[in-house]
């Protein structure tokens, strides 16, 4: 019994410490690469879509021993919004199969997305609760709880990163011990370099270095591949991987496998399935209500036109009959000069004209001014109209910014919203310093 404990203290380090537990970390050897999150959960918050990621591992080795490990863990990642701050829950389960033992883990986490920012740089924290419970609690004293944190520093196109693991320790034997991780990487548009360091057990017992790299590479209609390789070294075990992803529209899914470079040479494997959430639906009712806004605009300013129009006749209408009465008032006075006998008659008739055409003149004022009331509120809805054609142009920016697009995109896609929009009277400064914020990086 006691040496089935021992053993089982060793293959439990698989559980709550920052071994390998799905594709990308197995691929990456859990050096902080284009966000690989669980060794540290202030990567969270550059999740921005609902997700749910499942994965199976059939591991034969990892950075702290060698033993038979199969692993199945499933993911899901929910953004929000908290005290108006971006952040993203993290709620998870792990299962572990060693030998005739299972170990259930659970996690809640929580990262924040740009919680302190300023141009181009940014800092975001984050933690997780995580419980773990066994097939047999009495032997080996099973659930226990543990916490983890992390902080995320981004300069330009550098990554800082510091987390710990297990912060409040325990026996060796359950594999809970304190971990250490820092990692320094620089992401660039398409390749991405790593370097990352594990220390383990409060007496720095165990240590790991490891170096990753990545590459993208993209399509015009099948989406993309990225391919990873890595290579860890450390007291106990050296090993290297690689690592194969395929993203298309809203899946990805990856495959990643490993060699241990310590006798015996085992071959660990995994692989995995991400599903995001159909932010298209979301657009889609968001299209629908300004299709029928633009459509209800779009009936207003045609009623207006027709308005308009009708002003127009009617002060049309109103200017012959003013030219008319002029005339006629004309020809009148000329009478009263030769005809001082009709005199009264005629003055009296002028009288009467003279009313007729001011009561016409004082309607023509009003429909010149109604012409003019109208015309300022057909300008102000087609200026509207611009301002919510730019906003929706630049929400659909944020939205592939937020999906990890190439600098390139995002300059171009600025360029031609800034082109459109420029000479149109709105203001377009968000597109304008976003720009220039990208000119600098």
């Amino acid at each position: 019994m006691l040496l089935l404990i021992i053993i089982m203290a060793l293959k439990l380090s698989a559980i709550f410490d920052d071994s390998f537990y799905d594709p990308y970390s197995l691929a990456y050897s859990n050096t902080l690469l284009d966000f690989p999150v669980r060794s540290n959960p202030a990567t969270y918050g550059n999740i921005r879509n609902l997700t749910v990621s499942s994965s199976y591992s059939s591991l034969k080795y990892n950075q702290f021993g060698s033993f038979q490990n199969n692993i199945k863990r499933y993911d899901f990642y929910i953004p929000s919004i908290l005290y108006s701050k971006n952040v993203t829950y993290n709620v998870s389960y792990e299962r572990n199969e060693i030998e005739k033992n299972n170990f259930n883990s659970f996690c809640f986490g929580i990262g924040s997305y740009y919680l302190l920012n300023e141009d181009n740089d940014y800092l975001d924290m984050g933690i997780n609760l995580k419980r773990v419970s066994s097939s047999d609690n009495k032997i080996f004293g099973l659930p226990t709880t543990d916490l983890d944190l992390g902080i995320l520093a981004r300069r330009k196109e550098y990554i800082f990163a510091l987390s710990f693991l297990n912060i409040r320790g325990g026996s060796s034997f359950y594999g809970f011990d304190k971990t250490t991780k820092f990692s320094f990487s620089r992401i660039m548009d398409e390749t991405s370099l790593g370097f990352g360091f594990s220390v383990k057990n409060s007496d720095y017992s165990s240590y790991t270095f490891s170096l990753a790299f990545s590459q993208l590479f993209r399509t015009y209609r099948y989406g993309y591949f990225r391919i990873a390789n890595s290579i860890f070294s450390g007291k106990n075990r050296s090993g290297v991987n690689f690592g194969v992803f395929y993203n298309k529209d809203l899946w990805e899914i990856s495959y990643s496998f490993g060699f241990s470079l310590n006798s015996p040479h085992t071959f660990s494997n995994s692989i995995g399935l991400t599903i995001y959430r159909d932010v298209e639906s979301d657009y889609e009712k968001i299209i629908k209500r300004e299709v029928k806004y633009r459509k209800d605009l779009m009936e207003e300013l045609l009623n207006a036109a027709k308005r308009e129009e009708k002003l127009k006749k009617e002060i049309a209408s109103m200017q012959s009959q003013i030219d008319e009465l002029s005339y006629q008032l004309k020809k009148l006075d000329e009478k009263i000069n030769l005809e001082k006998k009709e005199k009264e008659t005629l003055i009296s008739e002028k009288e009467k004209i003279r009313e007729k055409l001011e009561s016409i003149i004082e309607q023509q004022k009003k429909n010149e001014q109604s012409l003019k009331e109208i015309e300022k509120q057909r300008e102000e809805q087609k200026r509207k109209m611009i301002e919510d054609e730019f906003r929706r142009d630049f929400e659909k920016y944020l939205k592939i910014k937020s999906s990890n697009a190439s600098k390139d995109v995002l300059i171009q896609y600025l360029r031609r919203i800034i082109v459109e929009y420029q000479d149109k009277n709105v203001d377009i400064s968000p597109a304008t310093i976003e720009l220039q914020r990208l000119m600098k990086q």
